[in-house]
């Protein structure tokens, strides 16, 4: 991570306090379907501090987790992703295509080193392991069940690098997203251990609710997931108090050089941190509208806040739960839009209903991309003819393919795979954002504009709040189109479906 009607006083009195009961409602049904979906959620604690002259990160953490699967526990594993970024490391998250831009200053390591390790209060060993000390293994010592909670405690020290990245700062900004230990997702007998690469967004994880306290020089303005409930200031330090419930991850970015706009969209309230930008009404309203016509089609963004931040970020944009990156090297103002709603999408299609998008990445970005077109469909005041762009995209997915083949023997387009399997950037984006814009689209061919749109709208109450297999999706669109669609996604999927240009 792109509409009055006059009555007669009775009946304009009886249809106002109706409509002014149902607005309630709404907002009331809204905030309960988070609140209701937190209740028997994983809750990570974190005490945070973080000191610029070092450019390190201090933090401690209690988990206190609840085993949602329906086997026993014995260990739980967390995912140290800040350690893709240490020079020792095998799998990094930038390519030697992107390195200048990320490290412009040259390579600078980042890390998390673990002090302590903590269940129910008695110490554990702190065992890193993983393929690339990827991993922070924490044997439990004991059996913990289905629905059974146990506390543990982390300690550790992050290193920020100075690498405009997800996680990194730059001139303008200090990103943390992905900064923290997080619980791997257990499945098929063990813990995920996915690298952090460079290609796509590598991360997966289940729903959380987060209560963190950031302490921060006062000369920074801080962007984050979640509600920022309270800071305490004084002369040196600001100390804020977040909540994030029910959400699937927690990043923050601080800067000192942000202004801030807000406006709302239904009940949320948007957000737009930004720097340098001659246009900055304009890039609110996107967010805005962004989040009104996805409130539209697919079912309500169910959150109080939603942050739009412009970020030093070596790709274009990334999401989060309730706050997006968008990159300040992102210089056509075209684009600059198009990223905003592409990355608003995701709170659909990431946030609010999961998947593997360490295995099946088409699945969020392909969706993403052609809601983005959707978008535009619903807004044609932005000037973006859809159907001219899904030309663009297949024309230019057929000659990429054509190029690829030619130069290496074989073009590879199948689409559910690793991240990591793809033999380069280029190749995971045209098989997962292009291929994928194509496949919605001609799903929506297949089946019309209006079941299509039904068949999302189900997928999204389905699934919200959980991980949607590529099985909850098919189901989600065969239930509302009575058509058996196994067949046809997975010809695309696996690679079989002929692609061919409009004459």
């Amino acid at each position: 991570m792109k509409k009055s009607i006059s009555y007669k006083r009775i009946i304009f009195a009886v249809t106002i306090t109706l409509f002014l009961l149902l607005g309630v409602t709404v907002v009331v049904s809204c905030k309960d379907s988070v609140e209701k979906q937190s209740k028997n959620l994983t809750n990570y604690n974190i005490n945070l501090s973080f000191d610029d002259g070092t450019k390190l990160l201090t933090g401690s953490q209690t988990v206190d987790y609840v085993n949602p699967y329906e086997v026993c526990l014995n260990k739980l594993e967390f995912h140290l992703y800040p350690n893709a970024f240490r020079g020792d490391a095998k799998v990094r998250p930038v390519n030697s295509n992107n390195f200048t831009k990320a490290y412009d200053n040259g390579f600078s390591e980042g890390k998390i080193d673990v002090s302590s390790v903590k269940v129910n209060d008695e110490d554990r060993a702190v065992n890193v392991s993983g393929e690339d000390n990827n991993m922070l293994v924490v044997d439990l010592n004991f059996d913990l069940y289905p629905d059974d909670r146990v506390k543990v405690q982390i300690d550790y020290i992050v290193t920020l690098p100075n690498c405009n990245h997800r996680f990194g700062y730059g001139v303008n900004t200090y990103n943390f997203g992905n900064f923290y230990p997080v619980v791997s997702i257990y499945q098929n007998g063990g813990f995920r251990q996915d690298l952090y690469g460079a290609n796509g967004d590598p991360f997966y994880s289940d729903m959380a609710n987060y209560y963190v306290n950031i302490t921060y020089d006062s000369d920074f303005t801080l962007a984050s997931s979640g509600v920022q409930n309270s800071t305490n200031q004084n002369t040196t330090k600001n100390t804020t108090q977040i909540t994030a419930l029910g959400v699937r991850d927690f990043a923050f970015v601080l800067s000192k050089n942000f202004s801030v706009k807000s406006a709302t969209a239904g009940n949320t309230t948007v957000y737009y941190y930004y720097y340098d930008d001659p246009s900055p009404d304009q890039s609110l309203k996107a967010g805005v509208d962004a989040i009104n016509t996805f409130n539209k089609l697919f079912g309500e963004y169910p959150y109080s806040t939603y942050s739009v931040v412009k970020t030093n970020f070596v790709h274009g944009g990334m999401e989060y739960p309730n706050l997006v990156y968008i990159s300040d090297s992102v210089e056509d103002y075209k684009d600059y839009i198009n990223v905003i709603i592409h990355e608003t999408a995701h709170q659909w299609w990431y946030n609010l209903v999961g998947s593997d998008a360490c295995n099946n990445a088409w699945q969020d970005e392909g969706l993403t991309e052609f809601s983005t077109l959707m978008f535009y469909r619903e807004n044609p005041d932005y000037n973006v003819d859809m159907q001219q762009n899904i030309n663009a995209s297949l024309s230019s997915y057929i000659l990429f393919s054509e190029v690829y083949e030619s130069v290496y023997g074989k073009f590879d387009s199948v689409m559910s795979k690793n991240v990591n399997d793809f033999s380069g950037e280029m190749l995971y984006v045209y098989n997962t954002y292009v291929k994928g814009e194509l496949f919605f689209d001609a799903l929506e061919d297949l089946l019309g504009e209006k079941l299509f749109l039904k068949g999302l709208k189900n997928y999204f109450n389905n699934c919200k709040f959980k991980i949607a297999s590529t099985d909850d999706m098919i189901s989600s669109f065969e239930m509302v189109s009575n058509r058996d669609l196994k067949g046809f996604f997975d010809s695309w999927l696996n690679g079989k479906v002929i692609l061919q240009s409009y004459n």
